[in-house]
């Protein structure tokens, strides 16, 4: 029986668990929201009812044997405990933590400009120009500290949230930002091609499923 991931028919918050989920070769399937976005009360008070919390509670995590998790940063690290996705030092879980913020940081950033959701064209344009080269760039400072991947030479939870937030919500809404970071561009390849839950989740009809967030929302 496979886990149940409850949100939207898009990337959004929940993509970056999908892909640890992949990573870690833990089964799920994708629930969405009978009617669709925005969802119905009905929805909603399903939601509740899972999760619990009174306020948000998606993206939400059913396990197999009924376990719920809920908010997408507690879920993300959940998903990483259950598939030894988390360095085993204290120094690598420190650094987990701050990438995982770095990559929220991007994340965050990158919500303010779009232009279907009202944001002004002259906030898409920074964006581009240098806020998202900014965070690029950040990361792949710390991306040349390691070997091959952001903690070691293997993938970590770390490489998960990165890669989210610098593939959907970065290069696929500005295709050329990674041209100038070589070694996050080769550090991106190796993440798609050199897990094979990864590769396997990129290459499935769930995923090509998915609303993403491409040029458009940038007003391109």
């Amino acid at each position: 029986m496979s886990a149940k991931l409850h949100y939207y028919q898009a990337t959004g918050r929940a993509n970056v668990i999908r892909l640890a989920l992949a990573a870690a070769n833990i089964p799920f399937e994708d629930v969405y929201p009978s009617g669709g976005f925005p969802p119905s009360e009905e929805d909603k008070a399903a939601w509740r009812k899972l999760g619990g919390n009174t306020t948000t509670n998606i993206p939400l995590l059913e396990m197999a044997d009924g376990k719920v998790y809920t908010q997408s940063q507690a879920v993300l690290r959940a998903v990483g405990r259950m598939g030894n996705l988390l360095p085993a030092d204290d120094e690598g879980l420190y650094m987990t933590d701050k990438l995982i913020e770095d990559a929220e940081d991007l994340r965050r950033e990158s919500y303010k400009c779009f232009i279907a959701w009202g944001a002004p064209q002259e906030s898409a344009d920074a964006f581009i120009e240098s806020i998202l080269p900014m965070h690029l760039g950040n990361l792949e400072r710390q991306l040349k500290d390691g070997g091959g991947y952001f903690i070691g030479d293997s993938l970590t939870l770390a490489d998960v949230a990165c890669y989210d937030a610098v593939v959907n919500f970065g290069s696929n809404r500005e295709p050329t930002a990674l041209g100038a970071f070589p070694d996050l561009k080769a550090w991106k390849e190796r993440v798609e091609s050199n897990n094979e839950g990864i590769k396997k989740y990129l290459a499935s009809d769930a995923y090509a499923g998915l609303m993403k967030f491409g040029p458009e929302t940038l007003g391109k």
